[in-house]
């Protein structure tokens, strides 16, 4: 595990951190945990200035903290395996990692994260309009760019339903090419340019790159699409006591009375925060719940 103090978790420890240990009866300790799927993007210069102003701020004002770690994962197994030895009390993944993993995770959600002004976005698959293209099975030996980052997991999910719909098991015997890129334009222009055959994007990256450039709008069509998906959420041990579970719900629900809070929400590509309901769930555990119904039935 990599340990190191992330900027967005110590928004919130900043926020809550003064009543958090100054009342008898909390935890004088606290593991914050982050999955490193859901990094994207981070300019490496801004993401250092700003961890070193919130990690000033926190040794002057708050000495009597005795300790406050920040563990970066690597992989699911590690997050599994720490959330479940007790050793992290909060944790930042991407939905559908929770969803997977619910069953071996001793976690609940408490707020989610928004990457746009609607909660939820949509994941697209596009071509160009000259490609005929009318049923998904039509994309066989075609290639595909599909925008990864913290969307890979959830993307290709999506991408091996659509494959196991059509009665592929393997999406790379499926398409003659897969390829998955960091940024959303790395996966639109090639296909605007007729350099690749389709593209997987979020609305919310689509219509950013259509807004610069209008032309691809008229050029792309959009074949499919799955919608209300959710992505980055924070959780907390279940036996973690109730008075820390309210502090965090209510501090990393007011970023923006925090200096320069919403500043280093855009750092992260995050526009703010909403308190967790179970429907908030429904679009990505239907993915999953689909998933799973063809890749392990009989038929398959």
């Amino acid at each position: 595990m990599i340990k190191i103090k992330h900027i967005f978790l110590l928004i919130l420890l900043q926020g809550f951190s003064s009543s958090f240990y100054s009342q008898s009866g909390l935890k004088s300790e606290y593991v914050y945990g982050i999955s490193n799927e859901i990094f994207e993007g981070v300019n490496v210069r801004d993401a250092k200035a700003s961890l070193e102003l919130w990690a000033k701020v926190f040794v002057e004002n708050y000495e009597e903290v005795k300790s406050a770690k920040i563990i970066i994962f690597k992989d699911t197994d590690e997050i599994i395996k720490s959330i479940n030895n007790k050793e992290v009390d909060l944790l930042m993944l991407p939905s559908s990692l929770y969803v997977m993993e619910e069953e071996k995770l001793n976690i609940e959600p408490l707020i989610i994260s928004k990457n746009s002004d609607d909660l939820y976005f949509s994941l697209l698959l596009c071509s160009t309009s000259n490609l005929n293209i009318e049923k998904f099975a039509d994309l066989k030996n075609k290639t595909i760019l599909v925008q990864g980052g913290k969307f890979k997991r959830i993307s290709e999910l999506w991408l091996d339903l659509l494959c196991l719909q059509v009665g592929e098991k393997d999406k790379y015997s499926f398409f003659k090419k897969i390829e998955f890129v960091d940024k959303p334009m790395q996966a639109v222009l090639p296909v605007f340019f007729n350099k690749w055959d389709a593209c997987i994007v979020t609305n919310v990256s689509l219509d950013a790159i259509t807004e610069m450039n209008p032309q691809i709008q008229n050029s792309l069509k959009i074949l499919f699409q799955r919608e209300k998906l959710l992505n980055e959420m924070i959780c907390v041990r279940k036996d973690l006591d109730n008075k820390s579970k309210e502090i965090i719900r209510n501090r990393g629900l007011d970023y923006k009375s925090l200096p320069n809070g919403e500043q280093i929400f855009k750092i992260f590509k995050t526009l703010g925060s909403s308190v967790y309901k179970p429907t908030n769930l429904e679009g990505v555990r239907s993915l999953w719940s689909n998933y799973k119904k063809l890749k392990f039935s009989d038929k398959n």
